[in-house]
């Protein structure tokens, strides 16, 4: 138990030096000789090799593997698999990337380490005709991204929590949607759970210290196994497999948008890549081949593809936006209850990185200073809280356009369309003493095309499924 503590607490760290370091890139650059050695002693009582492969699935794996079954549903048995295992590798290929562009710009500025930020800062920093103007551009841009990547996941979080919940107390009490009774005995909305869990969301994010959660972050980690075990023993032992045939192998192309979308949105790890790799004990063992990196995306993409597929051959066209609100049986109650305590928790770990983001930027306002910056601090922590139950509340019962959305809005900038962007503004200004630069350079061409056709095709196709269910067509 001590040690999943121990465990908790370090990603825990590991989420807070992602965004913690709010001086410039370039400003580390110039570190002194005594910085270089704190973070050798840092290398020193950094984390093990088996303890970052654990964080790095712990990184990837939330409710979007839940919704594998609905994102083969848009594509097809044959199609979704094979394809997923494509986006796995691209996204894994991406990854890679980052930590390869960190590695070259703290060799050539003498960094300690840099963060994806950092690492775009100092890329265009190095770029002609740069300014630092520009650097710090890059710099705001994708920490603008990372505040709508996390608020996003935190409303997804919030619809995930109040559905699943809802089936609970429906379930318990014998109000099930096709009971005779359903809306009369207990005519709560979906509305109404999203309302009172305002209250229980406000009393985890006013804990300001994220080491307090930590405890809270082990039950979760614990819960989120169980959970899973529950569902894999469901559909791969207790169920019986239905005919594969009867599932295409691939859908309409009209439908395969959202089935990019939802599967890029359950990649949503690479923003703790760089903070990983920069807390180990042996760095140098987590970009290799048979590195850390590659066994714990290995891990993720066998779990990905595993639930998505067997989820699918289970419930074919009927599988929901979290395979959960599928499990009609008991099972289900206690998969329901369990992901939910866990996404509870994660809640309050994911809305701690746009705060500690957005904090710093806000508490010089005027109005920080007349009020006070402690109550600042309550008052926005509630802002934000009631903006992500607001988005979920409007968003209404459509857990899979939103995730749909958030993945093809965030997920497919972050985790493909910037890292190549990154290796080519880092490698630019060496390009003519780089022999295969322009084969490089056309492969990260490719890669940001295929991201930028996800982001439009799956951000057109989300928006217009929800103005049509809202209109009720």
């Amino acid at each position: 138990m001590s040690k999943n503590k121990t465990e908790a607490i370090s990603l825990l760290r590991i989420l807070d030096d992602r965004i913690s370091n709010n001086n410039p890139s370039l400003d580390n650059a110039n570190s002194s000789n005594s910085n270089q050695t704190s973070s050798s002693l840092e290398r020193q009582n950094g984390i093990s090799n088996f303890g970052a492969v654990m964080h790095v699935i712990k990184g990837n794996i939330g409710p979007g593997i839940l919704a594998m079954p609905a994102a083969f549903s848009h594509a097809g048995i044959l199609f979704g698999t094979v394809m997923l295992a494509v986006l796995g590798v691209i996204c894994v290929h991406c990854m890679h990337l980052l930590v390869k562009c960190s590695h070259y710009l703290c060799r050539k500025t003498k960094a300690s380490h840099l963060d994806y930020s950092g690492v775009t800062e100092v890329a265009i920093n190095f770029l002609p005709a740069a300014t630092p103007r520009k650097a710090k551009a890059g710099r705001v841009m994708v920490n603008i991204y990372l505040v709508l990547a996390q608020l996003g996941i935190c409303c997804v979080y919030v619809l995930f929590i109040a559905r699943n919940i809802k089936l609970v107390v429906e379930k318990c009490i014998g109000n099930e949607p096709d009971s005779i009774n359903y809306r009369i005995n207990y005519p709560m909305s979906l509305q109404h759970y999203e309302l009172v869990l305002v209250t229980l969301l406000v009393a985890i994010v006013f804990i300001r210290d994220v080491k307090y959660l930590a405890p809270f972050s082990m039950l979760a980690n614990i819960a989120a196994l169980v959970a899973l075990g529950i569902i894999l023993y469901y559909i791969l032992i207790h169920q019986k497999f239905q005919s594969v045939s009867r599932l295409p192998l691939i859908k309409d192309w009209s439908e395969l948008p959202l089935y990019f979308s939802t599967a890029l949105y359950a990649f949503e790890g690479i923003g703790v890549i760089l903070p990983i790799e920069n807390k180990m004990k042996e760095p140098q063992a987590f970009p290799s081949l048979f590195g850390v990196l590659n066994l714990g995306m290995t891990i993720v993409c066998v779990l990905f593809i595993t639930v998505g597929f067997y989820g699918y051959i289970e419930f074919g066209d009927e599988a929901m936006a979290s395979v959960t609100l599928n499990l009609k049986s008991w099972y289900g109650v206690a998969v329901q209850i369990l992901f939910s305590l866990c996404i509870y928790v994660s809640y309050a770990v994911q809305f701690y990185v746009p705060l500690t983001i957005i904090g710093p930027a806000i508490a010089e306002s005027k109005l920080a200073q007349f009020i006070g910056p402690t109550l600042f601090d309550y008052i926005t922590r509630l802002l934000l809280v009631l903006l992500t139950v607001g988005v979920a509340a409007a968003v209404d019962e459509y857990l899979d356009l939103l995730i749909a959305l958030i993945g093809s809005v965030t997920s497919t900038v972050l985790a493909i369309i910037l890292p190549a962007l990154l290796e080519i503004a880092t490698f630019w200004p060496d390009r003519k003493e780089r022999k295969y630069f322009w084969i490089m350079f056309t492969k990260d061409i490719v890669i940001m095309l295929f991201g930028v056709l996800c982001f439009l095709s799956g951000t057109a196709v989300a928006v217009m499924q929800l103005v049509q269910r809202f209109r009720g067509e």
